[in-house]
């Protein structure tokens, strides 16, 4: 038997299907224009954005439609996956920055849903003032860049206690030589595209020598020492020519030596703890 569908009445997996395809059109269309016209746009990107996204599918369902809300909850998540995979393979954000707001977006998009239906819910009629929400990326894109954002720089210390004498630790650090794959414990950063280092090779000791680095993918930069305690450890100072690295090879908000990003000194220091025993830490300072 047939079942009956009053004509005129849209079927919900057609409804819904409108709505994700409308989100993803709108996303990308909002991508575009921010990339176009704006540098910086962190709160309209990764917070308006999304809140927009998640009241496109209440605008274009109907009052019946809405008394059921568990797919209106999900469907950002639809249209927030499929845009990214837009924008991923048109090159326009890399797979790095995409899984660091994957959260905002998918959160704050449910969000807007839930309260975009009830407030379409308590509308006797049309849902007019509901398409306000779509300028919000808009509004905040004109407002944000007035903001200049703050230069902020951190230091990250890593620290391992390595079972051999200080001295022949401090040899393999000065040069760190042909490093194979199966040395490099497996991380998550890898398996999302930055690569490993290869080489790292020393011309000379001291203040002023350089450590040539080698990274997957054709990438190179500088080490100049400038603080140098033989045995003990040394400081420098990391020259990146952004040119130098391959076109696609990282993405542009984490590129070193970037607009946004940046690593500026190290350091490595050696403390013995006993006979054949010693603490070995990273020093790292990124913009």
């Amino acid at each position: 038997m047939s079942s009956f569908r009053i004509p005129g009445k849209p079927s919900r997996i057609r409804t819904l299907l409108i709505g994700l395809l409308a989100g993803v059109v709108y996303a990308f269309l909002a991508m575009l224009i921010i990339n176009h016209q704006y540098q910086v746009v962190s709160v309209t990107y990764i917070f308006m954005l999304p809140l927009a996204l998640g009241a496109i599918p209440v605008l274009f369902s109907t009052r019946e439609q809405l008394q059921s809300y568990k797919s209106l909850l999900l469907l950002p998540w639809g249209i927030t996956m499929s845009f990214f995979v837009l924008c991923f393979v048109s090159g326009f954000e890399g797979l790095i920055c995409l899984l660091v707001i994957i959260g905002p977006f998918v959160l704050l998009g449910s969000l807007a849903a839930f309260l975009s239906r009830l407030a379409a819910l308590r509308m006797l009629r049309k849902k007019t003032p509901l398409y306000a929400v779509l300028l919000l990326p808009f509004l905040a894109m004109c407002i944000e860049p007035v903001f200049a954002p703050a230069t902020e720089y951190g230091t990250v210390r890593t620290s391992v206690i390595v079972q051999a004498p200080a001295a022949v630790v401090w040899e393999n650090v000065k040069n760190v030589r042909d490093i194979r794959r199966s040395e490099l414990k497996r991380h998550f950063v890898h398996l999302i595209g930055v690569p490993r280092p290869l080489d790292g090779a020393l011309d000379r000791e001291g203040v002023g020598g350089v450590r040539h680095i080698t990274w997957e993918k054709g990438i190179r930069f500088r080490e100049t020492i400038t603080q140098w305690d033989e045995g003990r450890g040394f400081s420098y100072r990391i020259n990146v020519d952004p040119a130098s690295i391959p076109p696609g090879t990282l993405d542009e908000h984490v590129l070193i030596g970037g607009r946004y990003f940046d690593v500026t000194e190290g350091g490595y220091s050696l403390e013995p703890l006993g006979p054949g025993r010693c603490r070995l830490t990273l020093r790292c300072t990124y913009r």
